[in-house]
């Protein structure tokens, strides 16, 4: 085994369980029984859930934020007018924290356009008087670029927004430019994780490293960084060059299908635990062993009798809802409260700090703030690894 790796991918659970493996054998000969061929791989599954939570405690946790016109919880009272009860409390991962993020940026970034292009051309009231116009593709290079830096804010240009005379700040729009960098950087990932772009995933870490510590997540925290470190300093290239490799699978073979393994473990437990685990009395472990062996073997005579029959609905994956309607009103309430506009001495309810910038103060301030380990493990849904 000298030669050779087992690559583990996993949560934060997992990680401490091979540690401590790993740390009682440390007394014995060889390498294969101190199972140092064992690597540990961070989940990227779990870890875009951890992005999730943490914003989650950014913009909704906090009751004195959900007050404002354009808090991120007034707008989940449009995108899921029934559900914000759920959302209050602890929602789950990819109905409430996944999609409520695309969906609100999806609407905030729609109207950074129409904003741009009304101060370019007054003419152009809407988006769709603005695309009649057939726009250069040079121009619309120029304006997103324009948006960026107008709308999306860094560290530097909100601390110097902040650091302005009381009376020439504008606090909802300070609020509005964080929150699109903060689920830019979500949207990011996942179309990273999504395309294979697997060094667009890891140059995001540093990021995530610094939100993790400011919203008390300490054990992702501790552990990404310390991977990035390993990744950088202590694995031999070829090593690196394997990890990268296996950090995501592809089961379709189709573009902009990859998917983390540890939510190919999480889909095989599924189906192992719940789906084919029995019931009733049949329902007990020595049933659960059995049966774990022949969960293809059910999946392949599934397609085959659903290929026998030309059945058309051969996946329990819903088709995504209709938001052509809820995005226009969540568009057009915002139109209504102009967050991308600015205007001085415009007051909001809680003025939102920035996480990237506390979690930089809080690790150089404490050269220990990373082994400060008392963190949350995410729990994983069952609609979380089916409608994936």
């Amino acid at each position: 085994m000298s030669e050779h790796v087992l690559l583990v991918h996993g949560d934060l659970l997992t990680k401490e369980r091979l540690d401590t493996i790993i740390k009682s054998r440390r007394i014995e000969d060889t390498p294969k029984c101190c199972f140092q061929h064992v690597v540990f791989v961070p989940g990227l599954f779990h870890f875009k859930m951890a992005c999730a939570d943490a914003l989650w405690h950014t913009w909704i946790q906090p009751q004195a934020g959900r007050t404002d016109v354009n808090s991120l919880w007034q707008h989940v009272g449009i995108l899921r007018p029934h559900e914000s009860g759920k959302f209050a409390s602890k929602p789950g991962f990819r109905w409430m924290h996944h999609d409520v993020l695309h969906h609100d940026l999806w609407a905030s970034i729609l109207d950074c356009w129409l904003v741009e292009a009304q101060t370019r051309n007054s003419t152009w009231d809407s988006l769709e008087v603005f695309a009649k116009c057939a726009p250069s593709w040079e121009l619309i290079v120029e304006m997103s670029e324009s948006i960026i830096n107008k709308f999306v804010a860094n560290t530097t240009t909100l601390m110097n927004l902040r650091q302005r005379p009381r009376q020439e700040r504008d606090q909802r729009f300070e609020n509005q430019v964080l929150r699109n960098r903060n689920e830019l950087l979500y949207v990011d990932l996942c179309h990273a994780m999504n395309s294979g772009d697997i060094g667009q995933v890891e140059a995001s870490f540093l990021s995530w490293i610094y939100i993790f510590k400011a919203t008390k997540k300490h054990k992702y925290a501790y552990h990404t960084a310390r991977f990035m470190v390993q990744m950088r300093y202590i694995y031999p290239e070829d090593l690196q060059q394997l990890i990268r490799l296996n950090w995501l699978c592809n089961l379709t073979g189709k573009a902009f299908k990859f998917r983390p393994v540890d939510w190919l473990v999480e889909r095989n437990n599924l189906y192992t635990k719940v789906i084919f685990a029995g019931k009733g009395s049949n329902r007990t472990i020595q049933h659960i062993i059995n049966e774990s062996p022949l969960i293809e073997l059910y999946r392949e005579c599934h397609v085959m009798i659903e290929n026998g029959f030309h059945l058309k609905q051969r996946t329990i994956k819903h088709a995504p809802p209709n938001m052509t309607k809820t995005l226009q009103k969540l568009c057009d309430e915002i139109r209504r409260h102009s967050p991308h506009i600015f205007m001085a001495r415009r007051h909001a309810d809680c003025q939102v700090e920035d996480e990237i910038g506390v979690g930089m103060i809080m690790l150089v301030q404490d050269k220990e703030a990373l082994m400060d380990c008392d963190g949350e493990v995410d729990v994983v849904g069952v609609e979380d690894v089916i409608d994936y």
